[in-house]
């Protein structure tokens, strides 16, 4: 079964809330009065349910916005800051390649050295993850693989507990 949008939830409920209201004018009118007074009151229920639905569904439909809009540029800098990791662990896997000192050319070292700066350098990025960055290719352009490992698991954790969900 498909998910239902909130918009589409809110209409939902906001249209059987104003049935609702108009069924219950009816009857409270019918019980007071007959059925002209059940008309008038069932109209002026429904009318007061329709008036309150708008109201609410435009705040309602504002804030949806406002929170789309905020998980949609938490959820581009997180895929930045994940980026950069990865850039950085690429950059990593060039400095210290598996397969030997002459297992990478100094043309793509460097090309991957270009592209983990450019990460790191991004606006978006936040402060946290760029200074931990920083420190990791600090290391990796000292060529020290103790410290530079330390500070690509200090990188990952703070990629990780900057978008930690509460």
């Amino acid at each position: 079964m498909a998910s239902i949008a909130p918009a589409r939830a809110l209409l939902l409920l906001t249209t059987g809330l104003i049935c609702l209201m108009t069924a219950t004018g009816a009857i409270v009118g019918a019980l007071l009065g007959g059925a002209f007074l059940a008309l008038i009151a069932a109209t002026s229920a429904g009318a007061a349910g329709l008036v309150g639905s708008v109201l609410v569904r435009r705040r309602a439909l504002t804030g949806f916005a406002l929170a789309q809009r905020e998980a949609g540029m938490r959820g581009y800098g997180e895929g930045i800051a994940h980026g950069v990791l990865l850039h950085i662990s690429v950059y990593e896997a060039a400095v210290f390649p598996r397969s030997g000192p002459v297992g990478v050319t100094p043309e793509e070292r460097l090309a991957r050295r270009t592209i983990a700066y450019r990460m790191a350098a991004l606006e978006e990025v936040p402060r946290r993850v760029r200074e931990a960055a920083a420190d990791a290719l600090a290391a990796l352009d000292e060529a020290d693989r103790t410290r530079s490992e330390e500070t690509l698991a200090q990188l990952a954790g703070v990629v990780r507990q900057e978008y930690a969900r509460p």
